[in-house]
């Protein structure tokens, strides 16, 4: 419960009720406890008419508790910005230095999982690097809609990054691109106040280079 309120920012009653198949009568327990504990708190929204809605959010406890994602990304982001060397910096913005080490970290990533996705059709690597990335917190689960592969995070893990830069997202989409092997897009994303991050791969995409 906490988990879906980090990464949604804000979630009501009915919101996490129907996404985790309880009943409102439970959750409202279950919050009681999280707020007692600290770990959540809540607003009132009004709006022009009817009952206010109550708005669930997690307190910064709460979100430290829940940060599981945030703390593995911190690791890799050190650990590149500790490799690079003067010529890496030198002249470079500040925007560029982050994106080469997104970039790096991308590739980080897809070496880690590159043993898990071997599969001979793009279905059999989708689903493989779904099974990989889903302990990273990068994606939850894939369909395919006639030739259109979509790819999905119901979370954000790390959503107030994502509040100030994209660049955690798009090392996310190259690094589903370097394991599957072909052009990968990203369509939605919670932060922009979509239910779910979502990647897709269209018929015919280009093929890439996957994963050292």
């Amino acid at each position: 419960m906490l988990r879906f309120v980090r990464g949604h920012r804000e979630a009501t009653v009915a919101q996490l009720a129907e996404t985790l198949d309880l009943s409102q009568q439970a959750v409202r327990r279950h919050l009681d406890g999280l707020r007692a504990d600290g770990l959540i708190e809540a607003r009132l929204e009004r709006h022009g008419v009817g009952r206010p809605a109550m708005l669930f959010s997690a307190t910064e406890r709460g979100e430290e508790l829940s940060g599981h994602s945030y703390v593995q990304l911190l690791s890799r982001l050190f650990r590149h910005l500790d490799k690079m060397d003067a010529n890496q910096v030198d002249g470079g913005s500040g925007r560029e230095i982050l994106e080469n080490v997104f970039s790096g970290i991308a590739a980080e990533v897809a070496a880690d999982h590159k043993s898990e996705v071997h599969g001979e059709s793009l279905d059999q690597r989708v689903a493989e690097m779904s099974r990989a990335l889903e302990r990273e917190g990068i994606v939850d689960g894939w369909h395919k809609e006639g030739d259109i592969v979509h790819i999905l995070n119901n979370e954000c893990p790390y959503l107030r990054l994502a509040e100030m830069s994209d660049v955690a997202c798009r090392s996310d989409r190259q690094a589903i691109e370097l394991l599957v092997g072909v052009e990968v897009e990203q369509t939605r994303r919670i932060v922009d106040g979509e239910p779910v991050c979502e990647y897709i791969i269209r018929a015919g995409a280009e093929p890439k280079p996957k994963g050292n």
